[in-house]
């Protein structure tokens, strides 16, 4: 009979006193980049020392924890068990011995967010005036938003933090709240039907514009679901899959759309679009930064966070202004 040798998850060993230390960070590294180029890079290594290293890992894990993928690596399963763990002892190590070593006046770094063009549009002038005075050579780069790959991208490491209304499901993740939106209805400067108050029969009746980000055909803004709730619908002529063509359609037309107070405060400002309140109840939509935890280990993406925190208090300051400015001159 022919005895099965292969070993399952839990009874992997790995002789502790061969494991270098080294190893352990470049097996973090290329973890945290999905690509041995940029490893190696961030480490000041040779890409040949880093995949020697990852060879040596390979043979002390008897696991490839690498393959080769479109756009770099891809972990194997026994890769990501192992991450969180070596994570944490290479971030408490860096800091015992490195302490206090961030310092962003001289750091080159890169941090990647995901938004939708809204937030990006809106936190964008804050975050960079926060950054820029005391980093001067920190880089920011934002990707488009995907509600449904947000969790896979923070925890692959594609991007740093995230800026969704969904909250996180993955224990992995954490997240705070950001800020809030109201919703009003819409339309172009000097629009006839904006002129009064819209009632519930007219936001069923009149044509309007609705924004689809994900371009998902199932996709339903809220208010659709609130109207569907009461057996009610509105007719949508026109889906755009981002705010800020919104906003230029509806100069350009007599659509009206359902839009976060936030955008149409800044349109009403110079001079683009009118609104009206809601003939209908509907609950706020709340904004969250997101992002692994791995990154409470790491001076850098703190330093970040708490950069994103104050962008986003003077930019709820400016926002509370605008709004109620805008609500006072819409009802005089």
């Amino acid at each position: 009979m022919v005895r099965d040798t292969r070993r399952t998850d839990a009874s992997y060993d790995v002789p502790v006193g061969k494991l270098d230390l080294n190893l352990l960070a470049i097996f973090d590294m290329v973890m945290v980049e999905r690509h041995v180029t940029r490893a190696s890079e961030r480490l000041g290594l040779t890409q040949s020392a880093v995949s020697n290293a990852l060879n040596r890992l390979r043979r002390l894990f008897d696991d490839m924890l690498f393959v080769k993928a479109a756009r770099g690596v891809e972990p194997t399963k026994r890769a990501l068990d192992i991450w969180p763990e070596i994570h944490a002892a290479v971030a408490q190590l860096q800091r015992s011995v490195k302490p206090g070593a961030f310092d962003p006046a001289s750091a080159r770094i890169e941090y990647r967010m995901s938004m939708v063009d809204l937030s990006a549009a809106l936190l964008t002038p804050y975050l960079y005036g926060c950054i820029h005075l005391v980093a001067p050579h920190v880089s920011l780069s934002f990707v488009p938003h995907a509600p449904e790959l947000t969790a896979e991208r923070l925890v692959r490491g594609d991007v740093d933090f995230a800026i969704s209304i969904e909250p996180p499901r993955m224990t992995v993740l954490e997240a705070t709240a950001l800020w809030s939106e109201d919703y009003v209805v819409a339309g172009r400067r000097g629009h006839p039907r904006l002129a009064k108050p819209i009632s519930l029969e007219d936001l069923c009746s009149l044509p309007q514009l609705s924004v689809n980000l994900s371009g998902a055909p199932e996709f339903g803004a809220p208010i659709d679901h609130v109207l569907q709730e009461r057996g009610l619908s509105r007719p949508v002529m026109l889906t755009v899959n981002q705010f800020l063509v919104a906003t230029t359609m509806l100069r350009e037309s007599d659509l009206l759309a359902v839009l976060p107070m936030r955008l149409v405060a800044d349109a009403f400002r110079q001079n683009w679009l009118s609104f009206q309140p809601l003939p209908i109840r509907l609950n706020e939509a709340t904004l969250h930064l997101v992002w692994h935890r791995r990154n409470n280990a790491l001076q850098s993406m703190l330093w970040f966070k708490e950069r994103v925190l104050e962008a986003t208090s003077a930019m709820n300051s400016d926002a509370r202004r605008h709004s109620m400015t805008a609500l006072a001159q819409s009802a005089s």
